[in-house]
């Protein structure tokens, strides 16, 4: 079964700043939804003033709901370096990968929420975010890697529907 949705893939990509990585995705983003590159970062950065997107050392989850026909995607940037992630009043975050999660708005709000809760433990493997950063020139294996995410999404998603059924027992 896959969970994940289609993702594009930036890496290794060179930016030196969030805003810089926030304008890489819009283009990329853009260029999907046919929509404005600059309403995609604003879009990006209202998010984040609600609080930070990085879950765990080096990684983040920037995302946003859009409107239109295309379906929910997702855009795994891998840079070259980390760039300093987040806003002027929080302790410093350096991340390198930042897997950005663009959801339709016609999506079922629970399952994107779902989707979001399951990445976040997933990604949460310093073993697996390794295989990314050395990956970050190989297209392929960076393909590899993520239809092993959605395996492990998929038995994750099995996990919590069998916690719920357990729990509602």
């Amino acid at each position: 079964m896959i969970i994940l949705p289609e993702t594009k893939i930036l890496a290794p990509l060179f930016c030196f700043s969030k805003k810089r990585l926030f304008e890489e995705i819009a283009q990329c983003a853009a260029s999907i939804i046919d929509t404005d590159s600059d309403d995609i970062v604003e879009a990006l950065n209202k998010r984040e003033t609600l609080g930070s997107t990085v879950f765990y050392p080096g990684i983040s989850i920037p995302h946003t709901v859009f409107e239109g026909k295309t379906p929910s995607f997702a855009i795994l940037c891998i840079l070259n370096k980390p760039i300093t992630f987040n806003s002027i009043d929080a302790d410093e975050q350096l991340i390198d990968i930042a897997f950005s999660m663009f959801f339709n708005k016609k999506d079922n709000v629970e399952k994107s929420e779902t989707l979001l809760q399951n990445i976040t433990k997933v990604l949460s493997n310093n073993d697996l975010l390794n295989s990314l950063r050395l990956a970050k020139n190989e297209i392929k294996k960076i393909e590899i890697i993520l239809n092993q995410i959605d395996i492990l999404l998929d038995s994750s998603q099995h996990i919590i529907v069998d916690t719920i059924m357990i729990n509602e027992n």
